[in-house]
């Protein structure tokens, strides 16, 4: 019996979360596995048709399934696996984490093996590598991650409803590996202490509501400064946001999409403001008016 699963697309660090937070949004992709007649077969439609590797070892839903598997100690069947892709792949909108987490969850269906939430997600950080994106992707909501022994523990919260958040997405794309090479390899206790102080206030805004203080609470010390410098446009298309409304702007994951956010109310004033500003300055990002998915990844069918 075929199973399909919707895994919503996430925003990680918002500023200063650095590998701690991430926001669900209402961008999904989703995948089938249905019974096949020889190994695992995929076939890919919407973003990446035609250039993800479909090569068991490198193909990221593809180890997933086998993951499952192998952790239910379960011999693998022939399986028929179709991704309809939706969020754009390397743009900081965790497409990696989407991928790991929508195969796991229609793998966990499909067998049968009824494993719960958490052990889903812990098998999703151990195949993606931190947990910040994989949180969201598995719980929906805002999600503060967090190290505990040799595993990971996780908070979901929701955010206020008066704020909205737009997604700039650029025409290419930024290699996460990239990314964070750009990172010095230690940090100025100073510039910790910043961020931890900008993380609490991040939070209490989101969760809260306030709007004032959100492009303090963005501010960053650990990953932004340096990434920046790797797309032209970022400096330019933060003050356009800021300059047509929006009340925080940071990079979304490693970017180079920027999440804005912005006062729902004021929606199509900012909306109108910021196309026209981009337009006029030239720059070419699509702009995406999400809501927060508070679900996660989930069987539909």
């Amino acid at each position: 019996m075929a199973v399909t699963v919707m895994t919503p697309a996430s925003s990680a660090n918002l500023g200063p979360g650095f590998d701690t937070l991430g926001l669900a949004l209402t961008l999904c992709d989703t995948l089938t596995l249905a019974p096949g007649t020889s190994g695992l077969t995929l076939t890919v439609s919407g973003e990446g048709a035609g250039k993800l590797d479909k090569a068991v070892e490198k193909n990221l839903a593809l180890r997933a399934i086998q993951a499952l598997y192998s952790h239910i100690g379960g011999a693998l069947p022939a399986i028929d696996i179709h991704m309809d892709n939706t969020i754009p792949l390397a743009r900081g909108l965790g497409s990696s984490s989407a991928a790991i987490v929508g195969a796991l969850t229609a793998a966990n269906a499909f067998s049968g093996a009824g494993l719960k939430k958490d052990e889903l997600f812990m098998l999703a950080v151990e195949l993606e590598g931190h947990p910040d994106n994989v949180a969201a992707a598995v719980y929906g909501g805002l999600t503060i991650a967090y190290k505990q022994g040799d595993k990971f523990g996780v908070r979901r919260c929701r955010p206020a409803a008066n704020i909205g958040a737009a997604l700039l997405v650029p025409g290419v794309g930024l290699s996460t590996a990239k990314a964070r090479a750009a990172l010095p390899a230690e940090t100025p206790r100073a510039n910790a202490v910043f961020n931890i102080g900008r993380t609490a206030l991040l939070v209490e805004a989101l969760l809260g509501g306030d709007l004032e203080n959100l492009a303090v609470a963005v501010e960053d010390a650990l990953h932004q400064p340096w990434r920046r410098g790797l797309i032209p446009d970022y400096n330019v298309t933060e003050y356009i946001c800021y300059q047509a409304g929006a009340k925080g702007v940071a990079l979304s994951g490693a970017g180079p999409t920027l999440i804005a956010f912005y006062d729902r109310k004021d929606r199509v004033a900012f909306e109108a403001a910021l196309t026209k500003e981009l337009k006029s300055a030239g720059i070419q990002r699509r702009m995406l008016f999400l809501d927060v998915d508070i679900n996660g990844a989930r069987v539909i069918r």
